[in-house]
């Protein structure tokens, strides 16, 4: 039997299926020249990644899969990028950024061990122009990092102008640029948390970190009190003490009692101190940062993880401790070691915490005081004789108050860059943040007699509770971290806390029960007696020893880690990812076994992990403004 075909069928059928090809050809992401160089990027430093054994990238099949997946991600954004720049102009400009970007967040990684988080670059955002912001921003960042980034900077600069090849190489590609699109908006909604570090940054902004349960709340104004409890029985206590609360900066609580390698002690006149008054062992910042601390002194509530209460919530209704003191008849005085008072609103927030003077060591400066100037600014030993020639003035204008002053120093502000060589007493030539940082505490560790030489020097300051704490600690890579806002174990939270009141407090050294800067509001008012107030302090004295009271401590960066210690035990949330930790701080005080590996491990957790909602009410209660009453 003949058969015919009809050869414009035939070729009708071979040619749907070519053009079906090339149409869907049109939707495939194409690269250009820029991302072939940001694949080359990634790749070089993801080799070192390996090489220093950074989490996550290793020769295991898990770690293997996570990177081949970045490279997929960063290939898509790539495709995006170039398919937004047609005009050559546009590319010549948008590219050496881009590059310069990539450069820095992956040598940000490579220094601090994450990725950088979007809630960081927000809530810094105002203050991340100062001179002294920009040198903190760029401390994890190591010289090779710069000459690196320099190198790659200055090789695109040459091959784009005598080549072409960035811009020569862009292909408006909409359609295939459009499908790349989706794909990333795709894939960072998607709950999986890989990437490369330009997927990772924009995830951190998408992804949601509220909590998924619903907090419990009877509505009102719950901190709102009249009374407070009074637990201090001290016999010696007559009419009402003067109180001077130094915090020291970035006091990390492990270099107390410490030694250096070579065997000198970090903190020989602190640790002289610790027999002479109450002393905590586990006493932890509620936080990371000054502001943040400052907010948990002064107002006693836990700091918000959702943007800082002194910049994100101006209008806030709420009041501090020092009020309190103020209506009880205190002259209250702030004055801090740093110059910039607008730095993070300080100002505003500390007149409403109820400081009737708010000052900085720049109204103070002298011209002789410039040797002792570096880094974040002066030298502590400067600086307390500058408070106290403050505090002397303030006495003159009302010597029938007693005074409550708090001094802020900066001599040991991270990096630390700047000391003089001859100041230098651990580390002649130091080579890295923590050997900086050794030198910083070591000196104003050895200017602390200085303070109390002035104190003894003025007799109106006869009868006077002296605290020393910190703002916050900083980890010293005790976990391999040298970043404050990745750092999620104690080295990152647990501070100093001594108080010396002479023949007053009895000299007492607390193991078992952990503290924190929300509670020296009420050790504050229960030292002074005062019993009655309006306030929305949160924290219980450190004298109360009746109340089994839970620490929370908030990390707001790095996916948010929220924290609830209850001596010796200590659980974490990781909101980003769901994980949890649980440690037992007395047999494994290095934070090393993770509980929650086993079943009772897992069965101890349960209400600590209850007891979490107590931040997320803290923060429903920030954002809706219902700390206090108008």
């Amino acid at each position: 039997m003949l058969i015919i075909y009809n050869l414009s069928e035939i070729k009708k059928s071979i040619r749907y299926p070519l053009e079906m090809k090339n149409k869907i050809r049109l939707y495939i992401p194409v690269p250009g020249f820029l991302t072939y160089a940001l694949l080359f990027i990634q790749l070089c430093y993801y080799i070192i990644y390996t090489i220093k054994q950074l989490p996550g990238f290793s020769v295991s099949a898990p770690d293997i899969m996570s990177m081949l997946f970045s490279f997929f991600t960063l290939y898509l954004f790539g495709v995006v990028c170039e398919s937004m720049m047609p005009v050559k102009l546009i590319a010549r400009i948008l590219l050496p950024l881009i590059i310069f970007t990539a450069c820095g967040l992956y040598s940000y990684h490579l220094s601090t061990g994450s990725s950088l988080d979007f809630a960081l670059v927000k809530d810094n955002i105002g203050i991340s122009f100062s001179s002294e912001a920009l040198q903190m921003m760029t401390a994890p960042f190591s010289g090779s990092d710069f000459l690196f980034i320099a190198a790659l900077l200055i090789l695109s600069v040459i091959l784009e102008f005598r080549y072409s090849l960035f811009s020569g190489s862009v292909k408006p590609g909409l359609k295939s640029g459009a499908t790349a699109f989706v794909l990333t908006v795709i894939i960072i909604l998607l709950p999986v948390h890989r990437g490369d570090e330009f997927t990772l940054f924009m995830k951190s902004a998408f992804t949601s970190n509220e909590a998924a349960a619903a907090v419990s709340d009877t509505g009102g104004y719950p901190y709102e009190r009249n009374k407070i409890n009074l637990t201090f029985a001290g016999s010696g206590r007559q009419g009402q003490p003067n109180i001077i609360l130094i915090l020291v900066e970035s006091f990390n609580a492990n270099f107390v009692e410490a030694k250096a390698p070579d065997g000198i002690d970090y903190t020989p006149n602190f640790n002289s101190m610790i027999s002479k008054g109450l002393y905590i062992d586990r006493f932890y910042g509620n936080s990371i940062q000054t502001c943040k601390g400052q907010a948990a002194v002064f107002y006693s509530i836990l700091p918000s993880f959702n943007g800082k209460i002194f910049t994100d919530y101006p209008d806030l209704n709420i009041t501090g401790f020092p009020s309190l003191l103020r209506d009880s008849g205190y002259h209250t005085v702030f004055f801090q070691a740093f110059h910039n008072l607008k730095f993070d609103n300080t100002t505003h927030n500390m007149l409403k915490a109820g400081f009737s003077v708010v000052k900085s060591y720049a109204e103070f400066r002298r011209k002789e005081d410039r040797p002792y100037i570096w880094g974040w600014g002066v030298e502590d030993k400067i600086f307390y004789e500058r408070a106290f020639e403050l505090l002397d003035a303030e006495h003159a204008k009302n010597p029938a108050k007693p005074l409550f002053a708090s001094l802020m120093t900066v001599g040991t502000h991270i990096p630390c860059d700047g000391m003089p060589v001859e100041s230098r007493t651990i580390y002649k030539d130091p080579k890295n943040i923590k050997e900086k940082y050794s030198n910083a505490l070591r000196l104003s560790d050895s200017q602390l007699p200085r303070f109390f030489e002035l104190l003894k020097q003025r007799k109106y300051l006869d009868n006077t509770i002296v605290i020393i704490t910190a703002d916050h600690s900083f980890p010293m890579k005790e976990h391999g971290l040298y970043n404050n806002e990745i750092c999620f174990y104690d080295e990152a939270f647990r501070i100093p806390f001594l108080v010396i009141w002479d023949a007053v407090i009895p000299q007492e050294r607390i193991k078992d029960r952990a503290y924190s800067q929300i509670d020296i509001g009420p050790s504050i008012a229960d030292l002074t007696g005062i019993s009655e107030g309006k306030h929305n302090m949160t924290g219980i004295s450190v004298f109360d020893r009746r109340s089994n009271h839970p620490v929370y401590l908030v990390q707001p960066y790095n996916g948010k880690f929220l924290q609830v210690v209850k001596y010796p035990l200590k659980f974490i949330t990781h909101i980003k990812t769901g994980k949890e930790y649980l440690f037992d701080l007395e047999a494994d005080p290095k934070e090393l076994v993770n509980l929650m590996e086993t079943a009772p491990g897992m069965n101890e957790a349960s209400k600590l992990r209850e007891s979490i909602n107590a931040i997320y009410l803290n923060q429903k209660l920030i954002e809706e403004n219902r700390i206090r009453r108008p």
